[in-house]
Formats: structure tokens, C-alpha cells, sequence
């Protein structure tokens, strides 16, 4: 191991660069194959992610490669949707790991650039994360929804969907 690391450390920075790139990638590649086998196994915690397979299944089936191009439109956005989603939660979880260690490092700079791109990052997500359900909105006083909602949609109100749990 010793030797190794001596290896390593002989090498250019470009070069111990890219053997980092390498590693992470087979890493990551390995990961996501125990994943899939994990999820297989038919994990009752792992059952979500099942139905997640079935959905991207349906949804690129149905509507992405569908001949209907409203349906196909349709699809592609939904698929960006869901996408955007897991991107900006890993741009926010390397935000906050990126912060903590400028923090423990004590690169105040850097702190204050990483919790302002991570609150700038967390409210684009909240933009693209469901908040559909009347929950999300109880917070705000009746006079402000019934202005936005009247500008908005031409009705004071919203009409009543029936909420089945979830966000």
C-alpha cells in the first residue's frame, strides 16, 4: 500500500487528476451496479425506486418516443422536470459538503460564496419540486392568495384537489 501511495504521489498533478477522475468513475460505476442489484433483491425500502423504474419506463414509452408530438412534448418536459430535480440536489449536496470543508478550513470566502450559491440552488429547487397541495401555501395569509390566485388564473380561489399524500 505504501508503495502505491508512493506511486501516486510521484506523479504529475495532471496525471494524479486523472487517475482521481478514473477511480471516481469505476467507483461510481460499481455503485450504481450494487444499486440496481439492491434493488432487485426487492427491498421493501428499495420498492420506491422500483416504482421510479416503472414510471421512467412508462413515461419515455408512452409519451417521449410517442409519434404524437404534443404527447411527446409533453413527456420531454415531464422527464426534464424529474431531472432537474436530482440535479439540483446534488449541486446542493456539494454545495453544503463544499461549505463545510471551506468551513473547516477556514476559507471564509469560500463559506460565504457556498451559502450563497446553496440558498440561491435550494430556491431553484423549490421551483421545481410539487407544491401543488394546499399545505404548501397554508403559511400565507387569505387576502395575498386570493390576489395572486384572482391575477393568476382569473378565480379567487383554486379549486379543491383532492390531496393523496406525498409532498
Amino acid at each position: 500500500m505504501d508503495q502505491l501511495l508512493h506511486y501516486v504521489e510521484n506523479l504529475s498533478p495532471f496525471l494524479q487528476a486523472l487517475l482521481a477522475s478514473a477511480v471516481f468513475a469505476v467507483t461510481s460505476w460499481i455503485a450504481q451496479k450494487a444499486f440496481k442489484k439492491a434493488k432487485a433483491s426487492g427491498s421493501v425500502l428499495l420498492r420506491e425506486y422500483l416504482k421510479l423504474d416503472v414510471v421512467k419506463h412508462i413515461l419515455h414509452r408512452d409519451y417521449v418516443h410517442s409519434n404524437d408530438l404534443q404527447k411527446s412534448s409533453y413527456g420531454a418536459a415531464i422527464a426534464l422536470l424529474f431531472a432537474s430535480r436530482w440535479i439540483l440536489l446534488g449541486v446542493l449536496i456539494m454545495l453544503f459538503f463544499f461549505g463545510i470543508n471551506s468551513l473547516l478550513n477556514a476559507n471564509w470566502l469560500f463559506v460565504a460564496a457556498s451559502w450563497f450559491c446553496f440558498n440561491g440552488v435550494l430556491e431553484a429547487y423549490n421551483w421545481v419540486k410539487d407544491s401543488s397541495k394546499e399545505k404548501h401555501i397554508a403559511h400565507v395569509p387569505e387576502d395575498i392568495k386570493r390576489e395572486m390566485f384572482t391575477r393568476l388564473t382569473g378565480t379567487p380561489q383554486p379549486p379543491r384537489i383532492e390531496d393523496k399524500g406525498g409532498n
